[in-house]
């Protein structure tokens, strides 16, 4: 159909109708459309290029149509959203504007302009351009889209390579031998995050290069972009095996878990004493659940309490269920690093530990002046400037418990190895240590049966008991009391609080003391 297009109607054409005629009063008549198919309603205005017209389907786009050496040419002219502006012209004015400008492209060269649009972007395509385009395609897939953290990583290599100077380099003027020098000057200092960035370039471009391949066969051409000169980190094996990286890791003391026969109790008496020093309880309790579940910092960090949400929030959101009809007391990490949630029962003395949080979560709400939005959280933050609401980060607080424990070396991802170490000492069968690990199938992680999940708890408990029995005074300050108590040592004696640096607070005086 063809009508003068107005703002006003473009707005009013849906999908599930279209305009058939016109009454004689020139009032459009509509009929519907139950096949959902997409419709086109050309321009009748003096001002548009003939063939210009809207096409209505799920989202609306101006379209251009010419017919050149007997073939019919029609590429998209713009998203009708694209073209609303507030600089004084009309969304009309410039979608019929360019719309001119591309028929007598069409016309010129015989070509759909979009298409060898595309075609030039492929042969132009820049580092930058192929880290960007990739990114966002982690980020929207269907599949498995990329979590914060690991558009993070890839923030991290873009940065990299942005300051080598090589994002508006075009990545078929790179030579396979620039990148192995580049790659090469990174190996020796930082290696694990120099191959992190070079694999991110490398699937970057691959993905590219298998776009670029999809759009040359739609449009019977060949592909203008074949080769990605970082596979020659490939052919010259130049990544390391997982053998070799482990193996320098093992030299490099980089994976210190807490041994059972020694640090493992000795952190726990250190970090037991030192939550009451220095409001230090958030974060301890942090560290030891981090510990008790073997989980990742990004999992347990953002938990909020589950009975504070409806049960459709706690579907999408990592939480903590202190009572539940079906599983009891566990936790539930929402989209973990794998993609798949997954759910763990809560032992005894944890349960205890979660309760002491709870209690003293809210007294920390009320004390620090908190909103709503820290108040539902496991680990509230510190700060009532926190963008999260929750804690996040208890590096500082780790390596000072780490030097009055006298332990050389400890991360945070140790604790979670830590729990490792404990599950392989007393023989925790491999698909149960698969199940915590959350190396299990996605697909199983998330639900179990009943005797799943009574195989799951007894072990958990056990873990637990094992892990804590390293502790004997926090065992006991944590085991329900029927259990028998542990011969305990004297508890350890927490160092004194370092004075805050920085000028002393104000001391507010009384009116009437005032002189």
């Amino acid at each position: 159909m063809k009508i003068e297009l107005t703002m006003p109607l473009i707005k009013r054409l849906k999908i599930d109708s279209k305009p058939v005629a016109t009454d004689p009063s020139g009032a459009l008549i509509f009929e519907p459309n139950p096949s959902g198919r997409d419709y086109i309603v050309y321009d009748a205005s003096q001002e548009a290029p003939p063939g210009f017209g809207v096409r209505i389907a799920k989202k609306k786009t101006f379209v251009i149509r010419r017919k050149v050496n007997g073939k019919s040419i029609m590429p998209t002219v713009g998203n009708v959203a694209d073209f609303m502006t507030s600089d004084g012209k009309g969304p009309l004015t410039l979608a019929r504007a360019k719309a001119a400008a591309m028929a007598l492209q069409m016309v010129g060269t015989g070509k759909n302009p979009n298409a060898e649009a595309r075609k030039t972007a492929a042969s132009e395509l820049t580092v930058g351009q192929a880290f960007s385009r990739h990114r966002e395609h982690l980020r929207t897939r269907t599949q498995r889209p990329a979590t914060a953290e690991t558009l993070r990583v890839v923030d991290r290599a873009i940065r990299k390579f942005v300051g080598w100077g090589w994002a508006n380099r075009r990545v078929k003027d790179l030579t396979p031998e620039e990148i192995e020098t580049k790659f090469k000057e990174g190996q020796d200092a930082h290696p694990t995050a120099n191959e992190q960035a070079f694999r991110w370039a490398l699937a970057a471009v691959r993905w590219c290069i298998g776009m670029e391949e999809l759009d040359a066969a739609s449009a019977n051409r060949d592909p203008l972009l074949r080769a990605n000169p970082f596979m020659i980190l490939i052919l010259g094996r130049m990544f390391r095996s997982r053998d070799q990286v482990e193996k320098t890791r093992v030299e490099q003391n980089k994976r210190n878990p807490l041994t059972p026969t020694k640090t493992l109790g000795e952190f726990l008496e250190v970090a037991w004493s030192r939550k009451d020093v220095n409001d230090n309880e958030t974060g301890v309790h942090y560290l030891m659940l981090m510990l008790l579940w073997g989980c990742r910092k990004s999992e347990h960090a953002p938990c909020q309490w589950g009975e504070l949400l409806t049960a459709d929030a706690r579907k999408l959101a990592s939480h903590v269920m202190l009572d539940d009809d079906v599983y009891g007391p566990h936790v539930f990490f929402h989209g973990t690093k794998n993609g798949s949630n997954h759910r763990l029962p809560i032992g005894p003395m944890a349960l205890q530990l979660l309760r002491r949080r709870q209690a003293s979560g809210a007294e920390e709400a009320v004390r620090r002046g908190f909103g709503s939005k820290s108040r539902t959280f496991v680990f509230p933050a510190r700060s009532r400037q926190s963008k999260t609401g929750h804690y996040n980060d208890a590096s500082a607080l780790l390596d000072s418990l780490r030097d009055e424990a006298g332990i050389d070396r400890l991360a945070r991802h140790d604790l979670r190895r830590s729990f490792g170490a404990l599950m392989a000492a007393i023989d925790v069968p491999p698909g149960i240590r698969s199940r915590f690990f959350n190396h299990a199938d996605a697909s199983v992680t998330d639900t179990y049966t009943k005797a799943e999940w009574a195989l799951l708890r007894e072990w958990m408990e056990r873990i637990e008991q094992s892990i804590l029995a390293k502790a004997p005074n926090v065992y006991n300050s944590l085991k329900p009391t029927a259990w028998p108590m542990l011969d305990a040592p004297v508890p350890h004696v927490s160092r004194p609080a370092k004075p805050r640096t920085g000028r002393p607070r104000k001391i507010s005086v009384p009116v009437d003391e005032r002189q």
